[in-house]
């Protein structure tokens, strides 16, 4: 896929003539000549991705790396009514060593449980809706790395430049939106990591827009390159949002066993069960992939293998 597009100085200045130039008299102009090395470091560096299983998603451009809802540890089914849950902290240090930024959808367990363990171990700077921040304070991350964002927001983030878009969750039994307890108490319990709303996210750098689209809604989709969604049986859903993203290539995510540890082979997780036989099966990545090729003919569906990092390049 061709979805790096990189500009050479001449080529800023020509495109931008007065910034440009402004731009190189000591920092005189709307940019300063760090910020518009930046701006060009922007635009030319190659966009590398991991899936790091379930939602999680990690992008790197030239130094720089941002991180979407990381999550290792997996807790066994059981956990989800009874008991505190520790992070399993090892594995997290092993699976992030260097991250700038995350950014969080929504305050379930499997979306934000490892995220205070990234950010005290990297430094990173974490966004998220109100309870996700909140989450975080009783986890004890620092003020300084947390920042709220609401649906709308375009945040500057070094060379990355992230659209907040809103998103509806899917509804889930014993998950539905609401405030957090008024006594959070680390280990959390599973049910603890309450969403109040869901975000997803257009991110933005070398020329690539990669959309990570976490909502059962099609309206406000934009384009990209890059299509990250989750996998289920919604044809029409998934033809409208073909449709509004026309995206290169589409990446499934969400579709393995957020129970099942990482010491195991990944294996898709159960549908909700179904009056048809058999009740209940397993997440079909094969018939998604026809499903999507069918829809949209020269489209690239790429399940790739955890912890791979692949290049977004042709």
């Amino acid at each position: 896929m061709n979805a790096t597009f990189p500009l050479t100085l001449p080529q800023v200045l020509l495109s931008h003539p007065c910034e440009g130039f402004r731009n190189l008299r000591k920092g005189e102009g709307v940019l300063t000549y760090a910020q518009t090395r930046h701006t060009l470091w922007a635009m030319e560096a190659p966009v590398w991705f991991r899936w790091l299983g379930v939602a999680g998603i990690e992008l790197r451009a030239g130094d720089e790396v941002l991180a979407i809802d990381p999550f290792f540890t997996r807790p066994p089914f059981w956990r989800m009514g009874w008991g505190r849950v520790e992070p399993d902290h090892a594995l997290v240090a092993e699976k992030i060593e260097r991250c700038h930024y995350v950014l969080v959808t929504h305050g379930h367990f499997d979306h934000v449980m490892d995220v205070p363990d990234v950010a005290r171990n990297t430094g990173a700077t974490v966004l998220g809706s109100a309870n996700t921040c909140r989450l975080l304070a009783a986890c004890g991350v620092p003020e300084r790395q947390v920042r709220e964002v609401r649906a709308g927001e375009r945040v500057e983030l070094g060379g990355w430049r992230v659209d907040v878009l809103p998103a509806e969750h899917i509804k889930t039994p014993g998950f539905s939106p609401g405030p957090l307890s008024p006594r959070l108490r680390p280990p959390l319990r599973l049910r603890d990591y309450r969403m109040d709303i869901c975000f997803s996210f257009l991110v933005q750098a070398g020329g690539v827009r990669v959309l990570d689209w976490r909502s059962v809604r099609v309206e406000s989709a934009p384009r990209a390159e890059v299509l990250f969604v989750g996998v289920e049986d919604a044809q029409e859903r998934y033809e409208a949002l073909l449709r509004a993203v026309q995206p290169r290539v589409v990446i499934p995510i969400h579709w393995d066993d957020m129970f099942s540890p990482l010491s195991e082979p990944l294996r898709p997780y159960f549908t909700p069960p179904r009056l048809a036989w058999p009740p209940l099966r397993r997440v079909d990545l094969a018939r998604f992939r026809r499903m999507i090729e069918e829809m949209a003919p020269g489209v690239r569906v790429m399940v790739p293998e955890a912890f791979r990092r692949i290049r977004i390049a042709d």
